[in-house]
């Protein structure tokens, strides 16, 4: 059954591109991504999330429509064109690969020619571990696309945006490799575990405490420690 499941999804992505004519089925080894080898330490090759699985979880996770989507690893952008399917604003890609970069612009200009989606796309060329997370960016996509190292930093970086800005944040995390990183360094409020077709997804709500409240946290903090000694 296992076997049938994987053959379906993969035949879903197959069809995914000849119906549009992008191009985000074929696989890429990290020497052909064009990263220079010190990044590259800290690099994943290119597979593509499945279309198939990645659309029941967004219909089961129900985001209001109108937020905007970061794909951290994006690739060669498919899921940011699954993401237009779900009413979001925008949704960007940040990248690592020049040469994923111009495939994905590529599959972005095609598939809003065709199917004449609202969705705004970006792609930024950039190094996860030094993009600057906005503070109207709701949703965080990652397919495992760096060690941890890398998603520590990115933690720091969003935890850094949530404090400027409050808000709630879904992160998604798809074959959750270093989730422990994740939950050394994000205040989640709520942690779920999905399965679609065989791909397994942990999603992350954060809803930052208020500053009185993170006050008060720490005043409490003080004065068990003050008790103590």
């Amino acid at each position: 059954m296992g076997t049938l499941v994987n053959s379906l999804s993969h035949c879903i992505d197959y069809f995914f591109d000849r119906k549009r004519g992008t191009e985000t089925y074929s696989w890429l080894e990290l020497d052909d991504l064009g990263i220079d080898d010190e990044k590259k330490k800290h690099a994943e090759l290119y597979q593509p999330t499945h279309a198939a699985a990645l659309r029941r979880l967004l219909r089961r996770m129900n985001i209001p429509a109108g937020k905007t989507l970061v794909d951290l690893g994006s690739g060669k952008g498919k899921v940011l064109l699954i993401a237009s399917e779900f009413g979001f604003a925008e949704a960007k890609g940040v990248e690592i690969s020049p040469v994923l970069c111009d495939i994905a612009r590529r599959n972005c200009s095609i598939y809003k020619d065709r199917a004449n989606v609202d969705t705004k796309f970006t792609i930024y060329e950039s190094d996860a571990y030094d993009y600057k997370i906005e503070d109207d960016e709701d949703v965080l996509y990652m397919f495992n696309p760096f060690d941890a190292y890398v998603l520590r930093q990115v933690m720091r970086n969003l935890m850094a945006s949530l404090e400027r800005q409050g808000r709630k944040t879904w992160i998604i995390y798809r074959n959750a490799v270093h989730r422990d990183v994740i939950e050394e360094e994000l205040d989640a409020v709520e942690t779920t575990e999905y399965s679609f077709l065989g791909q397994d997804f942990v999603v992350y709500v954060a809803e930052p405490m208020p500053a009185v409240s993170r006050n008060s946290a720490a005043t409490e903090g003080d004065e068990k420690v003050r008790n103590m000694s």
